[in-house]
C-alpha cells in the first residue's frame, strides 16, 4: 500500500482534492485523490498488462498517513 501511494504522489496523475470524513461522526481530513497505471504480472493472462489505480488519502504534517479513503482499481 505504502508503494501505491508514493508512486501515486511522484508519478500519478493528480485528480483533485476534497474533505473526507473519517467515520459517521468523525472528524474530517483533505484528501487528495490520485490516478495511477503502472504494469503488474496478470497471472491470469500469463503477461504484464497496464494496470489503473484509483487511490484517496489524506497525510499530515509530519508525513504519516493519516486515513486511506479509497485504493481500489479503476474501473
Amino acid at each position: 500500500m505504502a508503494e501505491l501511494i508514493v508512486e501515486a504522489v511522484k508519478v500519478g496523475r493528480f485528480s483533485g482534492a476534497q474533505w473526507c470524513q473519517q467515520q459517521p461522526a468523525g472528524p474530517w481530513a483533505a484528501c487528495d485523490a490520485y490516478t495511477l497505471t503502472r504494469r503488474e504480472w496478470v497471472p491470469a493472462a500469463r503477461k504484464e498488462l497496464a494496470v489503473d489505480y484509483y487511490l484517496k488519502f489524506a497525510i499530515g504534517k509530519t508525513g504519516t498517513l493519516l486515513l486511506l479513503v479509497s485504493c481500489h482499481l479503476s474501473t
